[in-house]
């Protein structure tokens, strides 16, 4: 409380209303310093704003573009000021092909979306398209790791809870299933050995395969476990 009566009404005002939306939606990740245009004027415009403006947020590879009612319209791409005439108006420059994201959208769903599309930068906008902000690759980048981590550990038997420095008795209980899997390949390996006891018997360099042999097949159980964790963490 006195954090938001140390600040001005306008910073104020966003951030109450960045606190009003749910925990994990893209309304709580959202930062509302925000740069927007008019699409009715020119880059000449626009380069003098932000030469007033003095500096721009972290990660703004884009401007947004918006009506008069700040609704969101699309986006200039940084870039654009740089290699186009400062007579070109904006409505010639604006790419649409982004979507603006919900703020009710789930943070899981907002770190799907920046991780399929490379995105930098996403427009946030509320049901009337009115532009309250933007999520940069930063703010979900950790969202992101969790994502990747939680499918590794759940692949292994494990959850977030738990580390190599757990009790055994606990260890053991969630990765019974991997622990049955790999006693029943042993048992299998074994099995098979004994078949060709005699071969073996005969030719004794064969033995030295045994190891090698149980090796690989556990690095494959390993690695397939592994490889399914990325696949979901992708």
């Amino acid at each position: 409380m006195e954090v938001l009566k140390s600040m001005d009404r306008e910073n104020r005002e966003r951030l109450e209303q960045a606190l009003s939306y749910p925990e994990d939606t893209a309304g709580r990740l959202m930062n509302p310093d925000v740069i927007t245009v008019r699409a009715d004027v020119t880059l000449d415009v626009v380069l003098r704003y932000l030469r007033l403006r003095g500096e721009m947020p972290e990660h703004t590879d884009h401007l947004f573009v918006v009506s008069r009612r700040h609704q969101y319209i699309g986006r200039l791409a940084v870039t654009a000021l740089l290699t186009h005439e400062p007579s070109t108006p904006i409505n010639e420059l604006i790419d649409d092909e982004q979507p603006a994201i919900s703020a009710g959208t789930s943070a899981n769903e907002v770190a799907h979306q920046f991780s399929d599309h490379d995105w930098v930068s996403a427009p946030v906008v509320d049901a009337n398209n009115i532009l309250l902000g933007r999520i940069t690759i930063d703010d979900v980048v950790d969202i992101i790791r969790e994502q990747a981590e939680h499918q590794t550990l759940g692949a292994a038997g494990l959850d977030e809870d738990e580390d190599m420095f757990s009790p055994v008795r606990r260890a053991v209980k969630r990765r019974a299933l991997w622990l049955g899997i790999n006693l029943v390949t042993a048992f299998l390996a074994a099995a098979v050995i004994g078949r060709f006891e005699a071969t073996l018997q005969q030719v004794v360099a064969l033995a030295v395969l045994m190891p090698i042999v149980a090796g690989m097949g556990g690095t494959r159980n390993c690695w397939s476990r592994c490889s399914t964790a990325c696949s979901g963490a992708r």
